[in-house]
């Protein structure tokens, strides 16, 4: 039999809430805590060709700091930080010639094939310090969450997120290779 709940008028004292707002995290919580279940919510998400100067104020109206990267038919292709959208990057591409409004986000983004996962059926066995461990040797400051055994995309964590929550600096710096020295130079 159905239920009639009660109805009541929202408080001005009532608050939104975040994760961050609750204490109870710390290093030694299981990871899952922190993972933000793509099978639970949806995931923020951009299309490649959207303009990087639309994107940046579309990011700053929602307090987004990152969105994945999707082509047409809705599959990952990459991620893009808000600080890409501004940065050097946009400013080389503008120096090099390209009219700001022409830059899309696939022009900026991180691709998929630089990003980083941890196993989703890993981190049901290890603590956020394990996490933030990881991140710190391995200098990323975004991590994919990945079902392996189904193929599927899970989640991020995010360093900044994840600082946030526990209340601490977090330094997540990637060490410089000759590589990416190259690389930032030939963008």
């Amino acid at each position: 039999m159905m239920k009639t709940l009660s109805l009541y008028t929202v408080d001005a004292a009532d608050h939104l809430v975040h994760p961050r707002h609750f204490g109870h995290t710390h290093l030694h919580s299981p990871a899952m805590e922190l993972v933000e279940d793509f099978s639970h919510s949806t995931p923020e998400v951009i299309d490649a060709d959207t303009p990087a100067a639309h994107t940046q104020e579309i990011m700053l109206h929602e307090h987004s700091r990152f969105k994945l990267v999707v082509d047409n038919e809705g599959e990952l292709v990459g991620l893009v930080e808000q600080k890409q959208l501004s940065g050097p990057a946009m400013l080389r591409r503008v120096a090099n010639g390209d009219l700001r409004h022409e830059v899309t986000v696939s022009d900026l983004m991180r691709p998929r094939e630089q990003l980083k996962a941890l196993a989703y059926e890993q981190l049901q066995s290890c603590t956020i310090g394990d996490v933030i461990t990881t991140l710190q040797h391995s200098g990323e400051s975004y991590c994919l969450v990945v079902d392996r055994d189904h193929h599927q995309i899970r989640g991020v964590i995010s360093a900044r997120d994840l600082a946030e929550r526990l209340h601490i600096d977090l330094d997540i710096s990637k060490v410089p290779t000759f590589l990416n020295i190259f690389d930032s130079l030939s963008d």
